[in-house]
């Protein structure tokens, strides 16, 4: 393959490389190709299916990119380092190794009609040789100091994308089971690190399976990644050691896209579980953090995610006073062993969540940051930090207070830790009559009030009353499933301290159905086709998850319009 992608550089224009199975013998019966390659010019690399095995062992070959033959001190290794440093290329001089597709660019070398394409393949085995040398030595999990420089160690992953490889298109392909220092899937740029990977396309990829060590689990955006769209991607299965098992956008990028996703039963060691959006650490903890830049997730199923701290399905952390859209989000059923069950805020003053299903998510208060209290289950906020708050117009909310209008809020469980079990959340273990707390939203730390408005909500616990809003009427969901949890102690942190180990419990078969069941829910006609703040006006979508359009006058609340 590389001597292909190295003849299409060579010819010059934009060429496509076809890659059809491998030759099957003995000791590979579906014709994997064992091979790290560089794309470096403008080429369709294009596969013809990720091939796969039938029940009864009947192989369909397929194109697969498989990394575990890599080894930097092995012949392909050595080979892969001397054909890097032959090619000129954007970003730092030194390219960290092991993915297994790594593309290189020269500054201005792509526009949207000449950029490199990967579709098609199964991609697998990228993998990090080298341990994450950042472990906390009191929690065990991996946090990346304050202005940490990029990886040094061979960093494995899927795909790579170092540097100016604007417009990418990584499409249709299946990713999995691959290890990565930012990323196990796919890592655009290096965190700390300005790479101007700009206008790249992840879409309607199935990733599973993957995991990193540092800041992202499945796939990773680093900042200059200006107008990324990750979308219609099934992302399930993946795990992080500390941020955004499924996707984490970490860093200053502008204009980002996180649409039509499915991410379910992804997990972190520390926060967010399904997706993060996050602002670097600065360097001096005293300084504000850049922020995140605007960012819009839209249409996205987030379900049964694990967060072992904060936003067990959507955690905006540092993104600083800029606009984070939040529409049509079917966010269900999703756990924090803190705070935000569903979504957790901080630092992140102007987010429009409008349209959203937040229901069935719990906290646990189970992390080793928590006291055992209670915390909000559905969405959680808290309070600014001086250094963001001193950026703020005079009269500025304290706190992370998003526009909230036309969401439903249901079943949200705040449940607290005594030692034994979780009380609170309706729990296998608890004992018989332990009553079901429910806190749909609200802070911790006592800051608030939220100010929904035409939703649908369990209870008004950590809100300003509305007569718009309508309270304890089932929204009548076609079919929605209880999440629950059991509880494991262990020793498992070097520093001896008990910790406990939360395990989903999930149903065997569906993973339920959060449409609305018709007129009879309370979400029906409840919501408007815009609210104003201030002055500026903030406009719900015009379509629904489904793509349906919806009523220009009285739309649903919550994701789902009623046909």
């Amino acid at each position: 393959m590389q001597s292909a992608l190295e003849a299409a550089a060579s010819a010059g224009g934009i060429a496509v490389v076809a890659v059809w199975p491998n030759t099957p013998g003995p000791d590979n019966p579906t014709g994997v190709h064992y091979e790290n390659v560089v794309v470096h010019s403008s080429v369709r690399l294009q596969g013809v299916g990720p091939g796969g095995r039938y029940a009864d062992g009947g192989v369909v070959a397929g194109s697969v990119l498989d990394g575990r033959s890599f080894g930097i001190d092995n012949p392909s290794g050595t080979a892969w380092l001397d054909l890097v440093a032959s090619i000129p290329h954007a970003g730092p001089a030194a390219v960290p190794d092991g993915a297994v597709v790594t593309v290189l660019a020269r500054d201005n070398q792509f526009v949207a009609t000449n950029a490199p394409t990967l579709d098609g393949f199964r991609i697998t085995g990228g993998n990090q040789s080298d341990f994450a040398g950042n472990v906390n030595d009191v929690t065990g999990g991996v946090h990346t100091p304050y202005g940490a420089p990029g990886a040094v160690v061979t960093q494995g992953g899927g795909i790579y994308l170092h540097g100016a490889a604007r417009w990418t298109k990584i499409t249709d392909n299946v990713i999995v089971a691959n290890s990565g220092s930012y990323g196990g899937a796919v890592r655009v740029g290096t965190p700390y690190l300005n790479t101007r990977n700009d206008h790249v396309t992840i879409a309607r990829n199935q990733i599973r399976d993957n995991g990193g060590t540092n800041l992202a689990g499945a796939i990773g955006i680093f900042a200059g990644s200006n107008a990324y769209s990750v979308d219609h991607n099934a992302i399930c299965g993946n795990f992080s050691a500390e941020y955004g098992g499924g996707i984490s956008h970490y860093g200053l990028s502008y204009n980002g896209r996180i649409a039509a996703n499915r991410i379910w039963l992804n997990q972190s060691y520390d926060e967010a579980g399904g997706i993060m959006v996050a602002g670097e650490l600065p360097p001096d903890p005293a300084q504000l953090s850049p922020g995140s830049g605007a960012v819009e997730i839209d249409g996205n199923v987030v379900e049964a995610n694990l967060a072992n701290d904060d936003g067990g399905g959507v955690r905006l952390l540092q993104a600083g006073n800029v606009p984070i859209s939040v529409t049509n989000n079917v966010v269900v059923d999703n756990i924090s062993t803190h705070e935000g069950g569903g979504v957790a805020l901080d630092d992140a003053p102007d987010v429009r969540m409008v349209n959203n299903t937040v229901a069935g998510n719990l906290t646990t208060a189970t992390a080793a940051t928590s006291t055992g209290r209670a915390a909000p289950a559905g969405l959680s906020t808290a309070a600014n930090s001086d250094q963001l708050q001193a950026t703020l117009p005079d009269g500025a909310p304290t706190f992370s207070k998003p526009k909230l209008f036309n969401n439903i809020f249901w079943d949200n469980r705040a449940g607290e830790w005594n030692g034994v079990y979780v009380s609170g959340i309706g729990a296998a273990d608890a004992p018989a009559g332990d009553p079901v707390r429910n806190w749909d939203m609200g802070s911790a730390d006592g800051v608030g009030p939220l100010s929904p408005t035409n939703s649908v909500l369990q209870t008004t616990t950590g809100t300003s009353l509305s007569g718009t809003n309508r309270v304890g009427l089932d929204p009548r969901f076609v079919s929605p499933f209880p999440v629950s949890v059991s509880i494991q102690t262990s020793r498992t942190f070097p520093s001896f301290r008990q910790a406990v180990i939360v395990l989903q419990q999930l149903p065997l078969t569906g993973m339920g159905d959060y449409h609305l069941s018709g007129a009879t829910s309370s979400a029906s006609n409840l919501g408007v086709p815009s609210r104003t703040y201030g002055t500026f006006t903030v406009t719900a979508p015009a379509r629904d998850i489904d793509g349906q359009l919806r009523s220009t006058s009285r739309p649903d609340s919550g994701a789902d319009e009623i046909p």
